[in-house]
């Protein structure tokens, strides 16, 4: 009798309590086509993030100017590490370098820092 009901005990949690099968990752190397696209629109392959993958990256041509806001840039005004929370400092930040933005950074409006995020 003890067999059977260990024998309907694994049946019946045959496939509880394993994880679905997890997502594929992406893809970390970028195929020709996709990177020759890439070089055709003035980007460049990069390897970025924390996965390591190859991506388009797109240059700005205002990178590194000083800012106060990102109306004054082509991507986000990001303050310098030395700009405090809230602290008004028109001369605290300069424009993004490119359009793939990893790492923690805060933005400037306005000359204060606002929204700070880590990218990974």
């Amino acid at each position: 009798m003890a067999a059977l009901t260990l024998a309907a005990c694994t049946q019946a949690g045959e496939g509880e309590g394993t994880p679905p099968s997890a997502s594929p990752m992406p893809e970390k190397v970028m195929s020709a086509a996709d990177a020759a696209a890439c070089e055709s629109s003035g980007g460049v392959v990069d390897v970025r993030g924390r996965l390591q993958a190859e991506m388009c990256v797109h240059p700005f041509a205002d990178a590194g100017k000083q800012c106060s806001d990102s109306s004054q840039c082509e991507g986000k005004c990001i303050a310098s590490a030395s700009a405090a929370e809230g602290e008004s400092d028109t001369a605290a930040g300069s424009c993004q370098a490119d359009d793939r933005l990893f790492g923690c950074y805060a933005e400037l409006e306005d000359g204060q820092r606002v929204r700070a995020i880590c990218v990974d």
